[in-house]
């Protein structure tokens, strides 16, 4: 099944999506549902997202009904939704900033040292300042708490994305492909066995690691107990894919890559 969604309804997704938290395969799902109604927040090439950002893709896209990207940040806070629907993923805070830095040296070809990367503070609690736009923890627990349809937690990734279904859509379609693997986990593997390093990982996430704490014990696995009824009966599907599905996931990134991201070049 597709998604199908009632006009009236006026409601949008909002992924707020943290780098390396298995978001990209969220975002995926996302698109092979959704097609030209999901934007690409990233194209903008800038971070917060805003109020005229959206304003400008809304102005290219037909009544999109999902935004996905690394700049949503604290989103009720930049932008004018009508009954948003915000969803997350966390991660463990010391593996997911140790799979950032490894991704930005094997993917980015980053040179500089991890010492000096980690204490560069846009790198640090990185999931606090995306959910709450700021270092503001309390908030960033409220938030979650009060505000998210949805938080998933990577390392229980096939019970969130059957939260996500159900919290979201019965009829999403939730299979996917693992996007963007690492090849290699060497560089992760040594930061987390080198004492010093996994000393500055804790040492500049211990707000991160508050906040995961906190999502996997109030938010996620008491949604997932509420609900456990409702999880039991969804049976996790093949992931073979069939031709429509593929073009739905084609037709979003080609309007993404193709359109959208060179209107934006062009006029702003």
């Amino acid at each position: 099944m597709i998604l199908t969604f009632v006009n009236k309804e006026h409601w949008m997704i909002l992924f707020s999506h943290i780098p390396k938290t298995a978001g990209t395969t969220i975002k995926y799902i996302l698109r092979n549902n959704l097609g030209t109604k999901h934007i690409d927040s990233n194209k903008t090439k800038k971070s917060p997202f805003l109020q005229a950002d959206l304003e400008f893709a809304q102005k290219i896209f037909r009544n999109p009904i999902a935004i996905s990207g690394h700049n949503l940040v604290n989103p009720l806070f930049h932008l004018k939704v009508e009954n948003p629907q915000l969803i997350s993923i966390l991660r463990n805070p010391v593996h997911r900033c140790a799979s950032h830095y490894q991704d930005l040296v094997m993917r980015n070809n980053l040179k500089t040292s991890f010492p000096e990367w980690i204490q560069i503070e846009d790198n640090q609690n990185l999931s606090v300042k995306t959910i709450a736009g700021s270092d503001d923890l309390k908030y960033a627990k409220t938030l979650l708490l009060e505000k998210y349809s949805f938080v998933g937690i990577t390392e229980h990734f096939e019970d969130s994305l059957k939260l996500l279904k159900l919290s979201i859509k019965p009829d999403l379609d939730i299979r996917y492909r693992n996007m963007i693997v690492a090849p290699d986990n060497t560089v992760k593997n040594r930061l987390l066995s080198d004492k010093e390093s996994l000393n500055l990982l804790r040492k500049y996430n211990e707000l991160d690691e508050q906040l995961y704490n906190f999502a996997l014990e109030f938010v996620f696995i008491r949604k997932l107990e509420e609900h456990r009824g409702q999880i039991e009966k969804i049976h996790f599907p093949k992931v073979a894919r069939n031709k429509r599905e593929e073009r739905k996931l084609r037709q979003s990134k080609r309007f993404n890559d193709y359109y959208y991201r060179q209107l934006i070049k062009i006029f702003r």
